[in-house]
C-alpha cells in the first residue's frame, strides 16, 4: 500500500519532527511519501497562483491514483468512520494520494481531479498543521483496522 501526501509549501521547522515521527510509526502499515510543492509566486492574483499550483500537482498524479483532497467543503466524519472508509479504499486502490492545498485554497481543476473531498474538521487549520492531523488520523485508522490499541 502506497500513500502519498502532497502539500503546498515547505514544512516549517517546528512541524517536521511530528511529521517524521508519524511517518515512522506508519511505516509498519504502508509506504508513506510526503511531497512538498512550491508555492506559485510572482502572480498578482490568487487565481493564477492556485491554477499554477494545481497544474503542478495534477501533472504528478497518475491516472490510477485515488485522490482525496482535503477541503473545508468535503465530507466530514469521525475517526471510526474514517477508518472504515479508508479500509474499503485500501482494499481496492494500491495508491492513495491525499492533497492539502496552501493557505489560499486550491483551484477548481484540482477539485475536479479529486475522487473525493474530505474535511478534517469544522475548525480551520493551517495547511502545515493539517499534515500532522492527517498523519495522526491515518495512524489511528490503521490501528483501528488492525484491531490494535491506539493509546500506548
Amino acid at each position: 500500500m502506497k500513500i502519498e501526501i502532497v502539500v503546498i509549501g515547505k514544512l516549517k521547522e517546528y512541524i517536521r519532527p511530528a511529521v517524521k515521527e508519524y511517518i515512522k510509526m506508519l511505516s509498519s502499515f504502508a509506504e508513506i511519501k510526503l511531497t512538498q510543492i512550491k508555492h506559485a509566486k510572482g502572480y498578482k492574483d490568487f487565481d493564477k497562483s492556485l491554477k499554477k499550483e494545481a497544474e503542478g500537482i495534477i501533472s504528478q498524479l497518475k491516472e490510477s491514483d485515488y485522490v482525496i483532497l482535503l477541503d473545508q467543503s468535503g465530507r466530514s466524519c469521525d475517526s471510526i468512520s474514517f477508518a472504515n472508509h479508508f479500509h474499503q479504499l485500501i482494499q481496492i486502490n494500491s495508491s492513495i494520494v491525499f492533497v492539502i492545498g496552501g493557505p489560499f485554497g486550491v483551484d477548481e481543476s484540482l477539485k475536479k481531479r479529486a475522487n473525493e473531498l474530505l474535511s478534517l474538521s469544522d475548525l480551520t487549520f493551517t495547511h502545515q498543521l493539517a499534515v500532522v492531523i492527517l498523519l495522526e488520523q491515518l495512524f489511528r485508522a490503521f490501528k483501528i483496522i488492525n484491531n490494535q490499541k491506539y493509546h500506548y
